[in-house]
């Protein structure tokens, strides 16, 4: 009698078991790990638009004065024509330049005007989580 080579059934299946679980446990860290990527280049992309604000304030002696402002109108209304910022960001969520309707990976800035200090607000995924808070104090 003539021997095959290679693998029976039970052996690919208990293979492919293993895999399985494998990927049961690393899928979710692997995930995490792409969110917390993310949510970092969120925090750097409203680094920059402090910088931003900041040069603003300096040339026009005052923060723009806006409440509830995505970053998309922040930019092209108050930051882009004085060249405080060169474009709209992209969002890392949707890899697109930010809009006012984005919802994941969103930035607001607000300011009161009582007490001069703005806040720029920046939020997760699921845009109801806040990763950062910046302010001018």
């Amino acid at each position: 009698m003539k021997r095959r080579s290679g693998f029976t059934i039970m052996e690919l299946l208990v293979v492919i078991g293993i895999i399985g679980v494998l990927l049961v446990f690393l899928v979710p860290s692997l995930m995490h790990a792409r969110d917390s990527a993310k949510q970092a280049a969120v925090k750097g992309i409203m680094h920059s638009i402090q910088l931003g604000l900041e040069a603003y304030e300096m040339e026009n002696l005052t923060y723009p004065l806006d409440n509830n402002l995505a970053l998309f109108s922040l930019c092209t209304n108050y930051l882009m024509p004085g060249g405080y910022v060169a474009t709209v960001p992209t969002n890392p969520y949707t890899g697109q330049d930010y809009t006012d309707a984005d919802v994941a990976g969103k930035i607001i800035y607000d300011y009161d005007d009582g007490t001069g200090i703005y806040t720029l607000t920046g939020y997760d995924r699921s845009g109801t989580r806040q990763i950062q808070q910046l302010t001018n104090m």
